[in-house]
């Protein structure tokens, strides 16, 4: 287990970071298109194709290897995936020679939960069929995580499918309930995330499903046979005490493997500022991914 500690104030304080509020979940914005495949690195080859209406991005470099990255955003599960995403698939791609594969999931309030499930699936497994040389990992980030660790709990399952031998669960979402009683005592810390919004996208996102279903709560799921798990959290996130909670439930799981980094008085899903803490993290998460993080 890795701690950051050389940052002395909040991470939102020093990149103008602002606290939603609930109103800004119950409309969130669609016209944003940052992973419009016009917007990435000329140098970069994209193959794009849709998936029951939703886009599937494929980037790769004429040096990527066969190690191959399904990526799922982040957003509370109502947002779009921000410019800071497509920076950091970018980097992924240039200098750790990877293919990353973004899906642009099905959100709420127009989709539920098993949409998503249905598009990630029928995304995987026609990337999978696609690009049958490669090894296949996971990387998600906040509600993204979440559904990325759920994800992987389905996959076991699917014996006919390769399974993802390595994710990254960047400050996962893995509880949309949100009653740890934990939580309180975190929920002034957190500068970017209101409890009440995160309550409300979460029953929405489950739709006709109990809060408490593994599909959108991963963490109460099993935690047995995923893998290598390289779980990244911040000590000033609402998110931190269920992300603690996981990170207890990964170390005594049978077949997975957890590297854990928690960054000291660093908010929520960080690797999204511009601060050299998250550009020491994309490289961490490079390093993983290609087999040079020799943390295991």
């Amino acid at each position: 287990m890795s701690l950051l500690s050389d940052i002395a104030v909040p991470i939102a304080k020093l990149v103008n970071m602002k606290k939603y509020k609930e109103k800004d979940f119950l409309n969130p914005r669609r016209d944003t298109d940052f992973l419009n495949k016009k917007n990435f690195d000329k140098s970069l080859n994209t193959h794009e194709q849709f998936i029951d209406g939703f886009q599937v991005l494929t980037v790769f470099s004429n040096k990527s290897s066969n190690k191959h990255v399904i990526f799922l955003h982040g957003g509370a599960y109502v947002m779009r995936a921000v410019r800071a995403h497509k920076n950091i698939i970018e980097k992924l791609v240039k200098t750790y020679h990877l293919k990353i594969t973004f899906i642009d999931y099905p959100l709420a309030p127009e989709n539920t939960v098993e949409k998503a499930h249905k598009v990630v699936m029928d995304t995987y497994e026609k990337i999978t069929e696609q690009y049958k040389d490669d090894e296949f990992y996971l990387f998600g980030d906040s509600s993204g995580g979440g559904l990325a660790l759920s994800f992987l709990q389905r996959l076991k399952g699917k014996k006919e499918l390769p399974f993802p031998s390595k994710t990254v669960l960047m400050s996962p979402w893995v509880d949309v309930s949100m009653t740890n009683e934990e939580i309180k005592d975190f929920e002034e810390k957190d500068p970017i995330l209101p409890l009440n919004g995160l309550i409300v996208t979460g029953k929405q996102f489950a739709g006709d499903l109990d809060v408490k279903n593994p599909l959108i709560s991963p963490i109460y799921g099993n935690m047995d046979n995923l893998g290598e798990i390289f779980l990244i959290f911040g000590t000033n996130e609402i998110l931190y005490p269920d992300c603690l909670k996981l990170s207890d439930m990964l170390e005594i799981a049978v077949g997975t493997t957890v590297e854990i980094k928690i960054g000291e008085n660093l908010c929520h899903d960080w690797i999204l500022a511009p601060l050299k803490e998250s550009e020491e993290t994309v490289n961490e998460i490079g390093d993983f991914f290609a087999n040079m993080l020799n943390s295991f």
